[in-house]
């Protein structure tokens, strides 16, 4: 039998990876992070980078590499969010 576990995992990473492209790409197209709220973005940035450390911690590469990818897409955000918000 076929351990479907990695499979499921690194699909999962793809998917959680993939779904911050659109966002991403139109934040940095327009500039407008009016409708981007601060604080879920730091929150979801430091759920990922705690997710990010489990992974390394279990060495489990799906965790690491989703994290790893999903967390650099949301601190481009976070990123934009503070450099072109309003003060």
């Amino acid at each position: 039998m076929i351990d479907a576990a990695p499979y499921i995992g690194y699909a999962a990473a793809i998917l959680g990876t993939v779904c911050w492209v659109p966002q991403l790409v139109r934040t940095l197209g327009t500039r407008m992070v009016r409708d981007i709220s601060l604080w879920t973005t730091i929150l979801l940035f430091v759920t990922m980078s705690l997710w990010f450390c489990y992974g390394l911690l279990l060495n489990a590469w799906p965790i690491i590499i989703a994290n790893l990818l999903s967390g650099s897409a949301v601190a481009l955000l976070l990123f934009a969010k503070i450099a072109w918000g309003k003060p």
